[in-house]
């Protein structure tokens, strides 16, 4: 394997979820912080991957097309406000 596209291809589809959050959350599942190297690396791979294979993106993420996807404000707008039936929507106050 030459490049990232290449590893981005290898991967298991659990690796890519151990890797995106460690992306999002700037730490290791063992809770050990990413180096500022290792997030920048990290983060290339879980592009290239999704650029592979995110065939439904989320909003700010890349779609299979290498572009990065955005919804409308409309769409968001419906998607944080809609709740379904099942789900139950608690509040506290701090």
């Amino acid at each position: 394997m030459t490049n990232i596209n290449e590893y981005a291809k290898n991967i298991s589809p659990a690796l890519y979820e151990k890797l995106s959050t460690a992306v999002e959350t700037g730490k290791w599942l063992d809770g050990a912080a990413l180096s500022e190297e290792q997030k920048a690396h990290s983060l290339q791979l879980v592009m290239a991957y999704q650029k592979e294979f995110n065939d439904k993106p989320d909003h700010f993420t890349i779609a299979q097309n290498g572009e990065i996807h955005m919804e409308s404000k409309k769409v968001l707008k419906q998607q944080f406000s809609a709740t379904k039936d099942n789900e139950e929507v608690h509040l506290i106050n701090l």
